[in-house]
């Protein structure tokens, strides 16, 4: 068996290593904390093309290992007992409020993790998401409704506020009033700020750092969402919404867990369940925008609908639609990256892994590779009609137990906001603007999606951009009359 300390007895190192803070100045390991805090598709797909798929880092935060590939995947996602999840969330002081937001059903394990699952599961439920249509439709056309033509428009807070609504209204049944735009953007900041390379690098508990200004917000928004589900406990209000289902959980006493217990998972439910489909909306509307062949073929798709939503029951007879959404989650997938933690000495493969090593692995990367998706860069729909990846290959909610709840729910209101917005809007980006990634919990544009709105008179057409965006998605093979565009490819 091989060891992760020393070397095998033929000689051969366990893992292929980078040079950790053993073998430089420390300012060096803590610069490339920091590169990964920043970047870290680029960070991963660097030191996989150098070390392969397993790689060790004696890091600044101590043994770390990365993990890509399906086989590595299968086996963290089916050896839960082993591969613990931990929280993505910034841990605060000691009894703050960042670090009750921190806990949250997503570093949750064991028989807690699917018991909080189990309490939870129904709202999110194939059967019960058919019956949030009439809800979500009207959602998405009040959402719609102030557009105008000619004008310029940021698509992904447009999405992100869309989603917003709908799961302020269905799964957590509350008032526009209790969650404005305005908790939106403070929301949206915080987490932002829980992702910042700074932050991470100088916690400091002072009020004029980041990290000081980041630990304040958290105290507001606990404050705001222990407010909202007080006064819902209060009003004894029965629904079937999550936040009712959380508020109706149990401890092992049998009295009802307070609300000071369940804020995390209030609010860190709401922020993954928005932020990660607001994020894969605005992906899909820019990928369509870029690839006029493609969003020609899905307005011939929806043309039959005469400008209705589909039903609940059609959208399993649109083909192309659900092929784009598979597209775009394969290709910029809302989690990029996710972590375990090692509970206790084992293995991983063939290597022993000691109790707390940290194992990070990609979402991204396996959508990237090129023996499982040929042409991985670029967005081909069509491959879905010959392909059928197994859940290690293909994870955009994740795989196993710990598959998302969200998983029936996120493709549902994708597919009715498409098929709303695509027949009626004609959206472009605004030539030679610069777009690049931008991660937190979920990968998203940096500083948004403007793009011109215009109506649906199908003479589409690609224009040229710049920014890291070509790094994730081939856009050289994107159809256009614009000699400008096939310039900038």
């Amino acid at each position: 068996m091989l060891n992760m300390v020393g070397e095998t007895p033929n000689g051969m190192r366990p893992f292929r290593e980078m040079p950790g803070p053993g073998h430089e100045f420390p300012w060096t390991a803590i610069g490339r904390q920091v590169e990964l805090d920043r970047d870290p598709i680029r960070f991963m797909q660097k030191i996989r093309q150098r070390y392969g798929n397993l790689v060790r880092y004696e890091s600044v935060c101590g043994r770390e290992v990365f993990a890509f590939g399906p086989d590595n995947n299968r086996e963290l996602h089916r050896n839960t007992d082993l591969f613990h999840s931990r929280p993505f969330v910034l841990k605060g002081p000691k009894f703050s409020s960042q670090t009750r937001l921190r806990y949250s059903i997503f570093q949750m394990n064991g028989p807690a993790y699917h018991e909080m699952r189990h309490q939870l599961l129904p709202p999110f439920q194939k059967t019960s998401v058919a019956d949030y249509h009439t809800d979500v439709v009207r959602l998405i056309a009040n959402a719609t409704a102030p557009w105008q033509a000619d004008t310029e428009r940021d698509i992904h807070r447009d999405m992100h506020l869309l989603v917003w609504n709908i799961v302020r209204q269905i799964l957590y049944g509350m008032e526009e009033n209790q969650a404005s735009s305005e908790l939106h953007e403070r929301l949206e900041h915080w987490m932002l700020q829980t992702f910042s390379p700074w932050v991470r690098a100088f916690q400091l508990n002072l009020s004029f750092m980041p990290y000081g200004k980041m630990l304040r917000k958290a105290e507001a928004l606990e404050a705001h969402f222990l407010e909202i589900m007080q006064t819902r406990r209060d009003q004894g209000t029965p629904g079937r919404d999550a936040l009712s289902s959380m508020l109706k959980i149990r401890g092992e006493d049998g009295k009802l867990l307070s609300t000071k217990a369940m804020v995390g998972h209030a609010l860190t439910l709401f922020l993954v369940a928005y932020e990660t489909t607001g994020n894969t909306l605005a992906w899909a509307l820019f990928l369509l925008a870029q690839h006029p062949r493609v969003l020609q073929a899905l307005l011939d798709e929806l043309a039959p609908l005469r400008g209705d939503f589909p039903e609940a029951n059609q959208l399993d007879k649109l083909p192309l639609l659900d092929n784009v959404v598979k597209e775009t989650m394969r290709l910029l997938p809302a989690v990029p990256y996710n972590r375990r933690q090692v509970s206790k000495n084992g293995t991983l493969g063939e290597f022993q892994v000691p109790q707390g090593t940290r194992v990070m692995f990609s979402h991204y990367i396996t959508h990237h590779l090129p023996e499982i998706y040929p042409e991985p860069e670029r967005f081909l729909p069509e491959r879905w009609e010959t392909i059928s990846p197994s859940p290690a290959e293909y994870l955009p909610f994740g795989a196993g137990v710990r598959t998302c709840l969200g998983a029936s729910l996120a493709p549902f209101i994708i597919k009715l906001t498409l098929a709303h917005i695509l027949p009626r809007w004609k959206l472009s980006l605004i030539p030679n603007s610069t777009l690049d990634r931008q991660l937190g919990i979920s990968l998203g544009p940096k500083g948004g999606l403007p793009m011109h709105v215009a109506r649906q008179d199908r003479r589409l057409q690609a224009v040229p951009i710049r920014g890291n965006i070509h790094e994730m998605v081939d856009l050289r093979h994107c159809e256009s009359d614009s000699p400008a565009l096939a310039r900038a490819a």
